[in-house]
C-alpha cells in the first residue's frame, strides 16, 4: 500500500510540473505579441464588412489566465448616413475571452464576447430601411427584414458564448416616430457545441416592462445549415406573469412560417399559425389563431414599477381629460404591413361577470385599409355582430377613418343591465341594439366627437324589481323621479323603451326620440347628448295614462338630467314631487285609488304612444292603458322590427 501512494505521488508530480512547463511556454509566447498591432487590421475588416466607420477609443490590454481575455475600451460603430445619431453603436468595454492553446501559434480563437455597457440605437427611415442592414443600399426592405441576411448570423455564431451587461437599446420606427426603449441588465447567448441547443437568458425592461426570459433554440449547426423547422422555446415572466412561447419556424427566400404556434401569457393562451410573405413593399401576414379564453383585463401590461431602479420607466403617457379616452390609438401598424385572417375565441369576459362565447374576427388589412367583415360572438341572452373599416388618412396627423355597422339581436335586458353595473331582477325585456356611424381622427374621443350616424335601442315589455335597499345609482334615482308609482310597487312593468339618437358631429339633438311606457305613464325626453363635451342636457316629461285615478296636482311635470356623462346631476319639478310620490304610494297600499280624485288626462286627450313617437311614427290610437292591449300597427318596416321586438 505505501509502494502504491509513492507512485501515485510521483504521477501527480510529474503530471504538475508538465502542466507547468506548458504554462510558461504560453506565457512566453504570449509574451512576444503585442495585441495593439491587431488594432488596425481589426478596425479595418470591420469596416470592409460594414461599410462603416469602426473606432477603438482605447488601448487594447491581454490579461494572462487559464482563460486569457482581451480587452478593448471605448469601441464605436458608425451608422447608415440617413440616420439620426452619428453611432449606431458605442460600447464602454469589450472583453473577449480567447482559447489558450491557439496562442501558442499567435493565433486568437474567440470563445467569449462580453460587450460592457453598450449604447445601441436602431432605427428605420420612413420607407422601413433599417440602420442595422449592412453592405448594398439596394437591398428591399423585405430582404432587410431578414434577421439573417441583416446581421449575418453565421459567423456571429461561430462565438461561444456573447453576454451583453448595463446596455440600452432604443428602437425607432422611422413610420410613426414611436421609440422602444430597451433596458438590459444581463443578456447572455451560448454555443458551446455546434449540434447542442442555443440557449440564452434576458433581463431587463422593454418600454420600461420587467422582462425575465430564458431560451431553448435549435442547435447552432442547424440554423446555419438553414435546416426547418427551426425550434424556439422561451420560458420566464414579462410584468411579472409567467410568459412561455413554443413554435417552430420555417424560412424560405422571401417568406417565413412559424408552425405550430403556442404563446401563454398570465391568463392567456394562444395557439395556431403565422405566415409572413415579404416579397412585396410591405410584409404581409397570413394569421389563424386560436384562444380559449381572453379577460381584456389580462392584457393590460402594468407601469415599470415593478422592474427596479436600474431600469427606468418609459415616460408615461399624459392622462386622459375624458370618460371616453383621448389617448392616440396604437395605429400605426395599419400602414406598415398588409394582413389577413381569422381569430376563434371561446370566451371572451366582459365586465361584471358577463361574457360572449364563441367570437369569431375575420379581417383584412391591405395599404393601410381594415376591413371587418366578420365580429361575431354569442351571449347576453342573443348574439352580437359587427362589421366595419377603419383606414388611414393621407394625412397623418389627421389619424384614421371609420365606417362601422353594429347589432345586437334578441339580447336580454337583465344582463345588459348587469353590464352597465346596474343588477335587476327582471322577466323579459327583450332587446335589439343597432349602430350606423361614421368618425375619424386619432383617439376614441375624436372618433366620438366627430361621430355621424344612428344609435337605436328597442326594448320590449319586462318586469324590473327594485333591488333591496336604497341605491345612488343614477338608473334609480331617475327612475323613482320620473315614476310615483315604482316604490308603491316594488318595481316597474315596463312596456317599451326607445332610444333613437340621431348623431352629428357628435353631437345628437334628441326631440322625443328617447322614450318608456310603463302600465301607467309614458316617459319622453327632448334636448341634446353631447359626446363631444360628454354632457347631457335632457328634459324628461312623464304623462299618466288616462284611466289612471290619481290626482296628480303636484306630480312631477318635468325632470331635468343635466352635466357630465361621469357625474350628471338630476333636477325635479315641482317640489311638490316627493309628497305627491307618498301620497300615491299610500293610496295604492290601501287600495284607495278611487279617493284621489280626478284623473290627469281623459281618454279623448291622451297623447300618442311615447314608444312610437320615438321611433318617428305617428300612433293612431293612445297607448293602451292595459299590458295586455295590443298597441296600434306600426307601419313599414319599424312595425315589423317592433312586432318581433314584443313578440307579436
Amino acid at each position: 500500500m505505501t509502494s502504491l501512494r509513492r507512485t501515485v505521488v510521483i504521477i501527480l508530480a510529474v503530471a504538475g510540473s508538465l502542466v507547468a512547463l506548458v504554462l510558461i511556454g504560453v506565457a512566453i509566447a504570449v509574451a512576444t505579441v503585442d495585441v495593439n498591432s491587431f488594432a488596425e487590421p481589426l478596425a479595418a475588416r470591420v469596416r470592409s464588412a460594414t461599410g462603416r466607420a469602426f473606432v477603438i477609443g482605447g488601448p487594447i490590454a491581454l490579461h494572462l489566465s487559464l482563460e486569457p481575455t482581451l480587452r478593448i475600451d471605448n469601441v464605436a460603430l458608425g451608422n447608415a448616413p440617413w440616420a439620426r445619431a452619428p453611432d449606431m453603436m458605442k460600447v464602454a468595454r469589450v472583453e473577449a475571452q480567447v482559447a489558450l492553446l491557439p496562442l501558442l501559434h499567435r493565433r486568437f480563437e474567440v470563445v467569449r464576447i462580453t460587450l460592457v455597457e453598450p449604447v445601441i440605437d436602431l432605427e428605420t427611415d420612413r420607407e422601413g430601411h433599417g440602420n442595422w442592414v449592412f453592405g448594398t443600399p439596394s437591398a428591399t426592405p423585405a430582404e432587410q427584414g431578414s434577421p439573417a441576411a441583416a446581421v449575418g448570423l453565421g459567423p456571429a455564431l461561430g462565438v461561444d458564448e456573447v453576454e451583453v451587461r448595463n446596455g440600452r437599446i432604443d428602437y425607432r420606427d422611422g413610420s410613426s416616430g414611436e421609440v422602444t426603449p430597451i433596458v438590459v441588465d444581463a443578456l447572455t447567448v451560448r454555443s458551446r457545441d455546434p449540434n447542442a441547443p442555443i440557449t440564452g437568458e434576458f433581463r431587463g425592461t422593454i418600454k420600461g416592462v420587467a422582462v425575465a426570459l430564458k431560451g431553448n433554440l435549435g442547435s447552432r449547426a442547424a440554423l446555419q445549415a438553414q435546416q426547418w423547422p427551426y425550434s424556439v422555446g422561451l420560458s420566464g415572466t414579462i410584468a411579472g406573469r409567467n410568459a412561455t412561447l413554443e413554435s417552430k419556424i420555417t424560412a424560405a427566400p422571401g417568406s417565413t412560417r412559424i408552425d405550430p404556434l403556442a404563446l401563454t401569457f398570465g391568463e392567456l393562451a394562444l395557439q395556431g399559425t403565422v405566415n409572413v410573405d415579404r416579397t412585396g413593399a410591405r410584409p404581409r401576414y397570413v394569421v389563424d389563431l386560436h384562444m380559449a379564453r381572453l379577460v381584456p383585463e389580462a392584457l393590460a401590461l402594468p407601469a415599470a414599477a415593478a422592474a427596479g431602479a436600474k431600469s427606468p420607466a418609459a415616460p408615461a403617457p399624459a392622462p386622459s381629460h375624458h370618460l371616453i379616452p383621448d389617448q392616440p390609438l396604437p395605429l400605426a401598424f395599419l400602414r406598415a404591413a398588409d394582413a389577413e385572417g381569422s381569430v376563434l375565441i371561446d370566451t371572451v369576459a366582459l365586465p361584471h361577470g358577463q361574457a360572449l362565447s364563441q367570437v369569431r374576427l375575420r379581417f383584412g388589412l391591405r395599404t393601410g385599409r381594415l376591413e371587418i367583415t366578420e365580429l361575431s360572438g354569442t351571449g347576453l341572452g342573443g348574439t352580437v355582430v359587427l362589421r366595419g373599416v377603419v383606414r388611414a388618412l393621407d394625412d397623418a396627423a389627421q389619424g384614421t377613418a371609420l365606417d362601422v355597422h353594429a347589432e345586437g339581436r334578441d339580447l336580454e335586458l337583465a344582463p345588459l343591465l348587469a353590464l352597465a353595473g346596474a343588477q335587476r331582477d327582471v322577466k323579459g325585456g327583450r332587446t335589439r341594439i343597432t349602430f350606423d356611424g361614421k368618425a375619424n381622427g386619432r383617439s376614441l374621443h375624436d372618433w366620438a366627437a366627430s361621430l355621424d350616424g344612428t344609435a337605436l335601442v328597442l326594448v320590449g315589455p319586462a318586469q324590473l324589481t327594485n333591488p333591496p335597499g336604497s341605491s345612488t345609482a343614477l338608473l334609480d334615482q331617475l327612475g323613482g323621479a320620473i315614476n310615483p308609482f315604482r316604490e308603491a310597487k316594488g318595481g316597474t312593468d315596463l312596456r317599451c323603451a326607445v332610444v333613437r339618437l340621431p348623431l352629428r358631429d357628435g353631437v345628437a339633438h334628441v326631440d322625443r326620440s328617447i322614450a318608456l311606457e310603463t302600465a301607467e305613464l309614458g316617459v319622453s325626453a327632448t334636448g341634446t347628448v353631447d359626446l363631444r363635451n360628454e354632457t347631457f342636457d335632457l328634459a324628461l316629461r312623464p304623462q299618466v295614462r288616462s284611466g289612471i285615478p290619481i290626482d296628480v296636482a303636484g306630480f312631477a311635470d318635468l325632470v331635468r338630467v343635466k352635466g357630465p356623462f361621469e357625474h350628471p346631476q338630476i333636477a325635479i319639478d315641482p317640489a311638490k314631487s316627493a309628497e305627491t310620490i307618498a301620497r300615491i304610494g299610500a293610496a295604492i297600499g290601501t287600495g284607495g285609488w278611487s279617493l284621489l280624485g280626478e284623473t290627469l288626462f281623459n281618454a279623448a286627450a291622451a297623447p300618442d304612444s311615447p314608444c312610437a313617437t320615438a321611433l318617428g311614427v305617428k300612433s293612431s290610437s293612445p297607448a293602451p292603458a292595459s299590458a295586455g292591449t295590443k298597441a296600434a300597427p306600426l307601419p313599414g318596416d319599424l312595425g315589423k322590427a317592433l312586432g318581433k321586438l314584443f313578440g307579436r
